[in-house]
């Protein structure tokens, strides 16, 4: 019999027992998750809701009965019943409801209501069962017709019994409003918006269809949609209860306008098929359903972009935008944290990544027996809630210092390695969830390019203090040198005595060099996209061979140039020539071990790009080793390499537009390819001249104009703590014929000025009693157009900047005669043909090439006024 299986043949019954289960599973999962934070919270806030979810679950199955065979079958007495349980289950939630929102806004420490809200419960609950149990008051017949088609028909009570529905409904959203209206907590309004919203959107379909549309109009047909709309009240109010922690109203209206396109298109060819009847439904349907279960992905990325584009005015929510930017943390962590300030709002400042490691201790307790994540408004929440001593002082923490989220990131290992931490946002609003979960799965897929960037910086910090070490001893080995190489002008010494001499500086020269390049290759931050020009790669090529320092003569010379072609690229020269100097180092660390190797350099032009082909015939690379040259800190039979400088060479060609390749042949050969891109039209209008700017000519430096006898002797003062840097500089510059004043610190310096005429100042930075870059700014005070060039060591990125911003110029000590004569031409006003006779260059110049290009100082670091041109 068609009876014998009635459930299921009717949709509107179906849906409601299905609705009746979700709110059954929510009821479980509401009591696990109050009793994991403790019973006192069910006892004191929590227990009316329960009890409304438990009658809005009876109030959505009576309903249901009347959309199955039931209602034909047990005929009107039994319907009569299931309408008057339906209006007590009813009247049970609403007034749960309005019980609940009573304890919501009470300001006592056990959430008791008022005494008028027990008095309104107290009169209308015996009053509602009264007169739905006994009498005829609420309903006095039922007239069937079939399952879903019915009418009711009321009776003298029911327009107060409906009444008290409403005033019911009404209270609770009063209470919600005033709740949100007296209270300064965020958190505690958005929990009132929430349930406010479920609240309205119940009451309203249940006004409407369960008492207008019914008791007035006498249609029945839409009874089942406010046991439906329930759910909605049911879960905003629950989650609101349960979570400090809320989705934006613009990422729910995007999922609700991409659920809604795609069921419509799941739903439209069912509709349109199902209206033919010559077609057989269930065969289509079934297919449909599989089909569009293959492909609901697309159809939802396809909807979702014209539903960002309504919502948030662009084809990408912002969620997504911070959850793919894992691959900008692999390119540069400091850049990926600019874009984020942008898409989450912040001060750019404030946002950071940290390696505290007081800072891990005080949040690790709490990550471990919470939250991965420390929210400072939730963690508001909880100190009122809980006396937990460790949570206290965490929320003190934060408050102190401004922070609004900290997301713990981990090592290899699994501890705590970083945090990161972002302010509060500038508008005041609260971080959403789908930002918080985009930030986790953000930091997760870029855990490893954050650890790679935190182990470079300890790398960068250790190599610049080493670095600063070594440097001190061959300073005094440059100057007592150099003290050798005057004292051979005024002497006639043998020539290989003289031979020796310079071998020795042009051995210290080299090791600055050596330690410039290691310090480049640890000091990943500077790839950038600023002073890019156009260049010949031929001329620019003979200048960073040149430029190399070699060990040897013979060394130079088994390297060399096999093209006569040659070509433009558009790059950054202090790169360019880092990668040259870095693939040759490499290179020549074989050539003692394979006696035969030599590098030959080779150029070819084609059609989608220009390459310079780099090939040693050294050992080889073997072929399971090749395709990893390129990652961070990988080394290859290298002693003491950081496994940096490959992959810092591959980041600068992608900076160029370009790539670098490698191909080897074990036990043949290595070549690595570079490809450029063609230069266009209006970069080749950027082309740059190499240092002819910044340089004098080499015709300048070679001038034997006479000096007149008038000419008055410039006077230089050098500041530096150290006693070997100073008198290094003090030795090249009275070789130009400058009086020179000496000051160990920044105060030191300042009282010079004061009492000296002083025509340029050569400044360190950091020194004890009054820094280079203190001192300056006191001088420029009373002294403004006198010229100061920073004289430094290993800088970081915040004290470049400082130098940029505050001095004229920066030398990187220890500094050459050159670029001392370079940076003395530039800013002194005197007439340079008349100055260059006064020059007399310690190392003789046998090519115009060699004579613009210092050793081992970059040509960039002669710089222009208030610019830093060096990125060494």
């Amino acid at each position: 019999m068609a009876s014998d299986n009635f459930i299921i043949l009717y949709p509107k019954a179906f849906l409601l027992i299905a609705t009746a289960l979700i709110s059954f599973l929510w009821l479980i999962y509401f009591l696990y998750t109050t009793a994991k934070k403790g019973w006192h919270s069910f006892r004191n806030l929590y227990y009316p809701y329960v009890i409304y979810i438990i009658f809005i679950i009876l109030w959505i199955m009576s309903n249901a009965y009347f959309h199955t065979e039931l209602l034909v079958i047990n005929g009107e007495r039994w319907a009569i019943y299931m309408a008057k349980y339906a209006n007590i289950f009813s009247y049970m939630a609403f007034s749960s409801a309005f019980h609940f929102s009573c304890r919501l806004i009470s300001e006592e420490k056990y959430n008791r209501i008022k005494s008028w809200q027990y008095l309104l419960l107290f009169l209308f609950t015996p009053y509602a069962i009264y007169i739905n149990l006994f009498g005829n008051y609420t309903v006095t017949h039922v007239d069937i017709f079939s399952p879903s088609n019915f009418i009711i028909h009321f009776g003298s009570g029911t327009p107060l019994f409906f009444f008290t529905l409403i005033l019911f409904t009404s209270l609770s959203i009063i209470n919600l409003f005033n709740f949100r209206r007296t209270t300064n907590d965020k958190i505690r309004s958005i929990k009132s918006t929430y349930m406010s919203i479920g609240i309205i959107v119940f009451m309203i379909s249940t006004a409407s269809i369960h008492v207008f549309s019914t008791y007035i109009f006498h249609d029945f047909s839409l009874t089942w949609l406010p046991p439906v709309l329930s759910i909605t009240e049911l879960f905003l109010m629950g989650y609101a209860a349960l979570f400090c922690r809320f989705y934006s109203w613009h990422y729910l209206s995007y999922i609700a306008i991409t659920t809604f396109l795609s069921i419509i298109t799941l739903l439209l060819p069912i509709v349109i098929v199902t209206s033919l009847s010559h077609i057989n439904n269930a065969v289509f349907i079934l297919s449909w359903c599989l089909l569009y279960g293959a492909i609901i992905h697309k159809v939802w990325e396809f909807f979702s972009q014209y539903s960002s584009l309504l919502v948030y005015k662009e084809k990408s929510i912002p969620s997504k935008k911070i959850s793919e930017l894992s691959s900008n943390f692999q390119s540069s962590p400091q850049q990926a944290l600019e874009v984020l300030t942008k898409l989450l709002n912040v001060e750019k400042k404030k946002i950071k990544i940290i390696s505290s490691v007081h800072s891990k201790k005080i949040y690790e307790n709490y990550v471990n027996k919470y939250n991965p994540i420390l929210i400072f408004d939730e963690l508001a929440q909880h100190v009122k809630n809980f006396n937990d001593t460790d949570v206290n002082i965490i929320y003190e923490h934060m408050s102190k210092n401004e922070n609004a989220v900290i997301i713990p990131l981990y090592d290899d290992h699994n501890s705590i390695s970083q945090l990161f931490i972002s302010p509060h946002k500038n508008d005041g609003s609260l971080y959403s969830n789908e930002e918080i979960h985009a930030l986790q799965k953000l930091f997760k897929n870029a855990q490893i390019y954050i650890n790679y960037q935190s182990r470079i910086n300890q790398s960068q910090a250790m190599a610049e203090s080493i670095a600063h070490e070594m440097r001190n001893p061959l300073d005094q080995v440059q100057l007592h040198l150099e003290n050798l190489a005057n004292f051979d002008s005024n002497r006639s010494l043998p020539t290989e005595i003289k031979n020796e001499i310079q071998r020795g500086i042009d051995a210290v020269q080299h090791g600055n060099q050596l330690i410039d390049i290691i310090l480049r290759e640890i000091n990943q931050t500077l790839i950038n996209y600023q002073n890019m020009a156009t260049f010949s790669i031929t001329k620019l090529l003979n200048l960073a061979i040149n430029d190399f320092a070699y060990e040897s003569e013979e060394k130079k010379a088994r390297v060399g140039i096999k093209s006569d072609i040659d070509f433009q690229i558009h790059v950054n020269k202090t790169l360019f020539d880092f990668i040259i100097f870095n693939l040759i180092r490499n290179a020549i660390y074989y050539f003692d071990s394979s006696p035969q190797s030599k590098i030959d350099i080779e150029l070819t032009s084609g059609l989608k790009n220009n390459q310079l082909h780099v090939t040693d015939y050294g050992p080889g690379i073997k072929p399971q080793i090749v395709h990893r040259i390129f990652d961070e800190f990988f080394t290859y039979q290298k002693k003491g390499g950081s496994g940096l400088g490959l992959s810092y060479c591959k980041r600068a060609m992608k900076l160029f537009g370009g790539d670098i390749q490698c191909h080897s042949v074990y036990g043949e050969y290595t070549r690595f390819t570079l490809s450029f891109p063609h230069v266009k039209q209006e970069e080749q209008l950027t082309q740059s001249k190499i240092d002819v700017a910044e340089s004098p000519s080499p015709e300048r430096l070679k001038s034997t104009h006479p000096v007149p006898a008038s000419q008055k002797q410039k006077i230089a003062l050098v500041t530096d703590d150290n006693s070997t840097q100073r008198a290094l500089a003090k030795l090249y510059l009275e070789s130009l014929q400058f009086t020179v004043y000496e000051a160990e610190n920044g105060a030191e310096a300042v009282e010079m000025v004061r009492h000296h005429a002083i025509d340029i100042v050569f400044m360190d930075v950091q020194m004890p009693v009054m820094d280079g870059l203190k001192a300056c700014t006191i001088i420029k005070e009373t002294h403004p157009m006198l010229p100061v060039i920073a004289l430094s060591g290993e800088s970081g990125d915040d004290e470049v900047a400082q130098i940029k911003r505050i001095m004229d110029g920066w030398l990187i000590k220890p500094t050459t005669k050159q670029l001392l004569q370079q940076t003395v031409l530039k800013w002194l006003a005197v007439d340079t043909l008349q100055t260059i006779e006064l020059i007399k260059i310690s190392k003789p110049q046998t090519d115009t090439t060699d004579s613009l290009s210092p050793t081992h100082q970059d040509k960039e670091s002669v710089i222009s006024h208030k610019t830093v041109l060096s990125e060494s």
